[in-house]
């Protein structure tokens, strides 16, 4: 099992659920989002000034 939780996720594994602090709020997934699509992008905001293209 260990294995597992050690590799990096592929196209069509599950997300796992989890529970974050954003600067919008509070986001339960998968719950906030049940019967929509999703796309995660992440941007640590002490780069700001360093745009991802």
């Amino acid at each position: 099992m260990t294995e597992d939780l050690n590799r990096l996720p592929l196209i069509g594994d599950k997300a796992p659920s989890f529970e974050a602090l954003t600067t919008k709020g509070t986001v339960n997934f998968p719950e906030d989002y049940k019967g929509k699509w999703v796309n995660f992008f992440s941007h640590p905001s002490d780069f700001t000034t360093v745009c991802t293209t």
